[in-house]
Formats: C-alpha cells, structure tokens, sequence
C-alpha cells in the first residue's frame, strides 16, 4: 500500500483516480468452474479452440466463439449476474495488459483462477485477436437501478472524498468513463457485481499490480456504500 506523501508524489491529486476494472449463471460452463478445480473446468471447453487466430464464416474469432463467449457473450457483453466483466468496446491495450497478468497469474485476485485456466492454452496471435475483436464491439449500454444510489455515486466519482485525500475518479477514467490505456479501463456500463467485487479486491489488497497502486490507495478510502454507489453510477453510463 503507498503511504500517503508517496502516492501524492507520484500523481497529482487532481489527475489521478480509480480504475475498476466481478452471481448466476445460466450456462453449464460456469456451473462447472464453481464445481472443479479451474483447469479442469476449462480443459473440454479450450479442446474446442483453435490453436491458431482463426474465424468463423461469420468473421468471428474461433476462440471468442469456442470459448469466450460462455461467459463474456459472444459481442462481449456479459450475462445477468456481474461475475464476469462486459468486455464490448473496452481498450484493446487494457484487455491485452490482463490476459498478460491471467497468463503470468500476476493477476490473483479470488476469481483469477477461472481466467488463468482460460488462457493457459491461448496463443500469443489468439490473445490479440481476441482484444482486437472485444475493442471493435459496440458497448454495452447503462441502465439505472437506484437513482439515488446513482446521484451519490456521480458525487463520488466527479468529486473524490477531499478530506480522505481520494482523488475523484474522473481524473484517470474520464467524464464520460471512457478511460485511458493501458493502465485506466473504460468503465461505462459496466456491471454493478463486477465493479463491487473488484474494488473490494482491490480495498483488501486481493488484487495488485495495478498502475502505481492507484486503485489499492483509493478502494482503501471508500467504505461498502461508497462501492456500491459508485458501481450503480457506473453501470448507468
């Protein structure tokens, strides 16, 4: 965790924020990672890819068809439930830096295992076409839950808590949450789960190697309902 006078000096407070960078499922494939160890989970569904960046008659990647979209959806918006993050439109480079930390398991956060299963099998050429597939998607949409949980969470994410030294998370990630790569991912639409779940990773140091410990500093600032808050505002855009 970076004390405060280090992460102060290392980005300005005004120009640095949170990345956020997940339930049911209704396919057999997640009922079978809940159930087995990870690689067993994934063996059958990556026997299926191609070990080449091939596409399907309909200009698909074999891999986003054989085996991305059982949890990501085949446009790489996700299912009902947030475990798994919508992928649709996010920054390639953002995409390409966390199949790296999946493939390396520099990534480790509780859920990781699923991902490092994954991609153990992919090659280098199917990884980027997969990240060059997902970036040309069209994003998901937003959708209000909660306006009041909405409101207070734009409060959050325009304005930062001051007083706690967090810096409001529009200065990495955008007005319009549209991000920057490859450290700050677009967060427009995103699901409510996902985005409370990883900044509860990243307020418990369950999950690391983000830019300069960013996102570590800032979760630890926020209490649940500011989470949670924040993800409704998120999923709205």
């Amino acid at each position: 965790m970076l004390q405060k006078n280090q992460f102060l000096s290392a980005i300005p407070v005004l120009t640095i924020a949170m990345a956020m960078t997940s339930v049911a499922y209704g396919s057999a494939i997640a009922k079978t990672a809940s159930a087995a160890p990870p690689a067993a989970a994934t063996a059958s569904v990556m026997s299926v890819a191609a070990a080449t960046p091939s596409v399907t008659s309909s200009g698909i990647p074999t891999v986003v068809q054989n085996s991305c979209m059982a949890c990501h959806g085949l446009q790489g918006v996700a299912a009902d439930g947030g475990m798994f993050p919508n992928l649709a439109g996010q920054w390639k480079p953002y995409i390409l830096r966390q199949l790296d930390h999946y493939k390396t398991h520099t990534r480790a956060d509780p859920q990781s295992s699923i991902m490092w299963g994954m991609v153990a099998p992919v090659t280098s050429a199917q990884i980027q076409q997969v990240a060059a597939y997902f970036s040309s998607q069209k994003p998901a949409s937003g959708h209000v839950y909660d306006p009041k949980l909405v409101a207070e969470g734009k409060k959050l994410y325009f304005g930062g808590l001051p007083k706690a030294h967090m810096p409001a998370c529009m200065a990495c990630h955008g007005v319009t949450l549209a991000g920057l790569p490859p450290f700050f991912p677009m967060l427009a639409g995103q699901k409510r789960t996902y985005v409370i779940n990883q900044l509860t990773y990243f307020k418990s140091g369950q999950r690391v190697a983000t830019h300069k410990g960013i996102m570590q500093y800032v979760a630890s600032r926020l209490n649940q309902k500011q989470i949670t808050a924040l993800a409704a505002y998120i999923r709205s855009r």
